[in-house]
């Protein structure tokens, strides 16, 4: 179950501390008999768990205090950051206190990490700088602070709460994404979103330079020349498009690549919508639309070592209406196909031999890199690589 922001539901949320004659203890929970049983009116008839089968995980060791951990509990998952004070003003000349979150036991809790990590901290430093948790006088208080971050946390995926003139709880849920991967000159980034309608004032010079030049067609290094911008500073505005979600990125489309089918091309036979996504995304503009059965048919005939261009001579009149460019595209996106790449081998090389304006494309051929990365790197042709290469002794392909 998640709320409006995509974040999962908090189920219960709980506060436990060691006392030093009774153990641990759960002092305040929300909702009331979630954890432990209550008298409230409303409380839960039966807990979401047995508390006394895991209460050495919620107090544990001082060992495992100080740091995030994460319980799996029969259908929940319980992620928390136990904290231990050492003081002689303390029964024991210890102090051990922990704010837990209770989730279901599939969500992606990702997001709650840092928070939990930083609300432990920050009554951490609460308690000692006043004893904010150890004072009976402010406890009365500490129920309604644990109420307000459910409720907030919930509803609104962020939290404010003024403590004192001093001190306030201002936390907030932000999605983690992984980090993009890295971006090479030959990549071709596509858009997802309409980029020029999210632009503002505050984005980078680059950025705005290299937008107008993001079509689906030129490639990273051929979008810093048309933008006349810093190759590097291109790449690393691309890799923040890639890391929200705003583009992806896909080889250079040339007829000389080859192409074939995944695992996952089962995908468009069963389901509808990707299916229909596929009719729409790969027609060509006024043409009508191809039924799933022979866009399905069409992609099933991609396989290694046969280049787009014959493909295509072999499937022109199937190929009617379809935009072969987007077809393609679409095809890697999904993940239904994927690129079968050529890495040229020059075998038995004398190196003396190697005419100096063809030293470095030798060496990118020793190094295991593919044509579209040797050519966009040389800003040559791959014919003219390979017409190069072949002056010094026999060339294997090799199809990866």
């Amino acid at each position: 179950m998640t709320d409006f922001g995509g974040f999962p539901q908090i189920l219960s949320l709980f506060y436990a501390t060691f006392h030093p004659t009774e153990g641990t203890k759960v002092l305040y929970q929300v909702p009331p008999g979630s954890v432990v049983k209550s008298t409230d009116s409303s409380a839960f008839n039966v807990p979401l768990f047995d508390f006394e089968s895991i209460n050495s995980y919620i107090i544990p060791k001082p060992q495992l205090c100080n740091k995030l951990l994460t319980l799996r509990v029969n259908n929940y998952r319980i992620v928390s950051h136990p904290v231990h004070i050492w003081s002689s003003i303390y029964a024991r000349n210890s102090f051990l206190f922990n704010f837990c979150f209770v989730f279901h036991k599939n969500a992606d809790v990702s997001a709650y990490n840092p928070v939990v990590r930083k609300l432990s901290k920050m009554f951490q430093a609460l308690e000692e700088q006043n004893k904010f948790l150890s004072s009976s006088l402010v406890n009365e208080g500490l129920k309604s602070i644990v109420d307000q971050i459910f409720e907030d946390l919930n509803n609104y995926c962020e939290c404010y709460i003024p403590i004192d003139e001093a001190n306030r709880i201002n936390i907030k849920l932000f999605p983690l994404h992984r980090p993009p991967p890295h971006i090479k000159a030959f990549h071709v980034p596509i858009s997802t979103v309409q980029l020029k309608a999210v632009m503002d004032v505050n984005w980078d010079p680059t950025m705005e330079k290299i937008v107008e030049f993001i079509d689906g067609i030129n490639s990273v290094r051929k979008i810093a020349e048309l933008a006349d911008t810093d190759y590097g500073l291109t790449r690393k505005c691309i890799q923040h498009l890639m890391y929200y979600g705003c583009v992806i990125v896909v080889d250079i489309f040339q007829f000389s690549n080859s192409y074939a089918c995944t695992p996952d091309i089962s995908a468009l036979a069963e389901d509808e919508h990707i299916d229909e996504e596929c009719q729409a995304y790969v027609a060509s503009p006024g043409a009508k639309k191809r039924n799933g059965c022979d866009l399905l048919e069409l992609y099933c005939s991609l396989h290694s070592g046969q280049t787009v261009r014959d493909w295509y001579l072999a499937n022109r009149e199937q190929l009617r209406g379809i935009d072969i460019r987007r077809f393609i595209s679409f095809g890697i996106i999904k993940g239904i196909i994927y690129r079968v790449n050529v890495f040229p081998v020059l075998e038995d090389i004398n190196a003396s031999a190697v005419d100096p304006t063809d030293k470095r494309l030798v060496r990118l051929t020793n190094k295991t890199k593919h044509f579209d990365d040797i050519c966009t790197d040389l800003q040559i042709s791959r014919e003219q690589a390979l017409r190069s290469l072949e002056k010094y002794g026999d060339v294997v392909l090799v199809l990866a």
